[in-house]
């Protein structure tokens, strides 16, 4: 990237850019590219400290450093964009104390899961914000589509939890009490990460349930990954 071209990028994913490329821009760049640049870089910092970038954004920025060469250099060339994503995945637990909420044969269905193969596809890379995790029974002659959902019953809260991508463990043996919301100013059944992680494309993801008693008939899980993706702009 040449001077001109770093003015115009996004400043705040800047990191896309090596020390030495933005020093070969600068000893390249005439006098009025250099005095506009340093006129760009004074204003940036005047309103970062200010105003610094907040929330799923401000979490992106500081793990800039983790993104492949080429999305870093995407985001600054705002080819492409970073936007709030939510993978869900409905599973019917029926008679069961053990469930694996992400499977390689899973298929997106509308209602029932807007991911395949427990992957990310090739190029999405997602930063993963909070986990929810509601249930729910459906009645006589309905079905997972008929299902109201809401926070996890007794039997399923005093069991425990795995997250795992990226090929290792990044939730281990937590309490699935960390789901229970009541009374809680927060979205129903949703556990946010203190720690955002970073899910790689095409990595397997496992979210493994289990708890002491078999769910009753007609009992479903509804599993929301929240977070932010990265997609062309």
């Amino acid at each position: 990237m040449n001077l001109g071209e770093i003015i115009m990028s996004d400043f705040t994913l800047l990191g896309a850019v090596s020390d030495e490329e933005l020093v070969v821009a600068m000893e390249t760049a005439n006098p009025s590219a250099k005095k506009n640049f340093a006129r760009t870089i004074r204003q940036f910092a005047k309103n970062r400290n200010v105003l610094p970038s907040q929330g799923s954004r401000g979490e992106l920025e500081k793990r800039l450093h983790l993104l492949p060469k080429e999305i870093q250099e995407g985001l600054a060339r705002q080819s492409l964009q970073a936007v709030d994503a939510a993978y869900y995945v409905v599973k019917d637990i029926s008679g069961s104390k053990v469930q694996k909420i992400l499977k390689d044969d899973d298929n997106k269905v509308v209602g029932m899961s807007n991911i395949s193969s427990a992957k990310l596809e090739k190029g999405n890379h997602f930063l993963l914000h909070g986990l929810t995790l509601l249930a729910g029974v459906a009645g006589a002659g309905e079905t997972a589509y008929d299902v109201n959902f809401g926070v996890l019953p007794d039997y399923i809260r005093n069991g425990e939890f795995e997250f795992i991508a990226n090929g290792t463990s990044l939730i281990q043996n937590a309490s699935l009490e960390l789901f229970n919301t009541t009374g809680q100013n927060m979205p129903v059944g949703h556990y946010r990460l203190d720690n955002p992680k970073l899910i790689k494309d095409q990595q397997t993801i496992e979210f493994n349930l289990e708890w002491g008693a078999n769910a009753p008939a007609s009992s479903f899980i509804k599993a929301i990954m929240r977070g932010t993706i990265i997609i062309k702009a």
